[in-house]
């Protein structure tokens, strides 16, 4: 009996050492487990370059733009085109109507979209579904009609802004190269980053297009909090990618100029210009610039050629011939210029920023951009951010970086925009901008 008792005791505290040491395991493990999440997975409270992506994934999540699925359905509709060659059989004269129809298609479908959403905005609209039917009724069937028209549009396009490239000698081996190839589509948003003591950017993600205005405010509130910097979501007028991604607006010029623009960057990326256009942002600046230059010139020689009934007055300042006698003999009112205003106010905020005066420049750019909502701009959000993105564009007169005019001048210079362009395509550094106008 003694002997059966110490026996099950031995058992007992043999069992009991087993569960010790099984749960002393299990700990070992969970530290382990911990310690490897800890230095596998980024925190938010880690310090280094790897926070800022840290942060910036947290707050787009699920909503960057999908490329590869983008590229797949464009790849296969442009393939699909060129089998069956939509459009070939019209003449030129149906081919442009085709166009003129669409685009005035486009302008009659935002019109529609516009009245619908203010149906549905009227508090005082009691039945709003039924005023908006016959407008949504109108906005299918004009939809669907597009749908139809849309590649046959695509392909004359790029035909013609092929033509205009061989027109200005934009070849290589007596043909254009890569093909002109677009889809209209709706082109990607993009968060820019940029610090709030200088303008730069810092960080650049493309993201869906379908995002609302909230969901735009809150990446970029949570952005903006996370690493203290300024953000901002904004819509990207076309998108390098091949085929090249281009919004579908009723304004055929910006469209032309747009194929155009795009159409150079993937010339440029065969390039040392292309290969280091993420090198900085003076190289992000000389792309871009370079890109929009080539885009002006181009279109204006495919509206001239095609479309030569849209071909507008010449920038100003125009000549006084061509003026009404009225026009010259009476003052006319100052009108506002969103240029030079947009030119005097990031002239101000660069000034306030070196002054290490951020938080004053910040809310000097918040009553800049309510008078532009007041005089018809309608911009979300007027910051860093909002400079950095639209500065690397030193074409107009909002540009205040002086890349803008050293690239005029060299096109100046040049004589031809193939020369111009042939130029520019060799540069690797910022550098070789001042290089080229020296020896030029």
């Amino acid at each position: 009996m003694d002997s059966s008792l110490a026996t099950n005791a031995a058992q007992a505290k043999i069992a009991a050492q087993r569960r010790i040491g099984t749960v002393a395991r299990q700990r070992v493990a969970l530290v382990v487990i911990c310690l490897l999440l800890i230095l596998l997975v980024p925190s938010d409270g880690y310090l280094g370059p790897a926070r800022i992506d840290f942060v910036i994934d947290q707050a787009i999540g699920a909503t960057s733009f999908q490329f590869a699925a983008w590229e797949v359905q464009a790849i296969g509709q442009k393939l699909h085109d060129q089998i069956t060659q939509p459009g070939a059989n019209l003449s030129a004269q149906q081919q442009h109507d085709l166009v003129i129809t669409y685009f005035d298609t486009v302008r009659r479908i935002d019109q529609l979209s516009a009245d619908t959403q203010r149906i549905y905005a009227d508090a005082r609209e009691t039945n709003p579904a039924g005023k908006a039917a016959p407008l949504q009724a109108e906005l299918d069937t004009l939809r669907a009609e597009q749908a139809q028209r849309r590649p046959v549009v695509e392909r004359i396009l790029e035909e013609q802004v092929a033509a205009g490239l061989q027109e200005a000698g934009l070849t290589t081996a007596g043909r254009v190269w890569p093909p002109v190839r677009f889809h209209f589509t709706e082109s990607p948003d993009y968060l820019i980053v940029s610090p709030r003591n200088r303008i730069t950017v810092e960080r650049g993600v493309y993201l869906d297009p379908t995002l609302s205005t909230q969901q735009k405010g809150r990446i970029e509130d949570q952005v903006q909090k996370g690493l203290d910097v300024s953000a901002l979501v904004d819509g990207t007028g076309g998108f390098s990618s091949y085929p090249t991604m281009v919004i579908d607006t009723s304004s055929l010029s910006w469209v032309l100029d747009t194929i155009a623009h795009e159409w150079t960057h993937t010339y440029l990326f065969f390039h040392p210009l292309g290969w280091h256009y993420r090198d900085s942002g003076g190289m992000r600046t000389i792309n871009e610039t370079v890109a929009s230059m080539v885009g002006g010139e181009v279109s204006q020689l495919v509206l001239e050629r095609f479309y030569p009934e849209q071909v507008g007055p010449a920038s100003w300042p125009r000549p006084l011939s061509m003026s009404p006698d009225w026009l010259k003999e009476q003052p006319q009112p100052p009108q506002f210029d969103f240029g030079t205003f947009m030119h005097d106010t990031r002239l101000q905020v660069d000034s306030m920023l070196a002054a290490g005066q951020i938080t004053q420049a910040e809310a000097f750019m918040e009553a800049q951009r309510r008078i532009l909502v007041e005089k018809g701009y309608v911009i979300r959000k007027l910051n860093q951010a909002y400079f950095a993105f639209h500065g690397s564009y030193a074409v107009g007169t909002s540009a205040t970086d002086p890349i803008g005019g050293k690239l005029r001048a060299l096109r100046d210079r040049a004589g031809s925009l193939v020369a111009f362009l042939h130029t520019v395509a060799h540069f690797d550094k910022p550098a070789d901008l001042d290089a080229a106008l020296q020896s030029s």
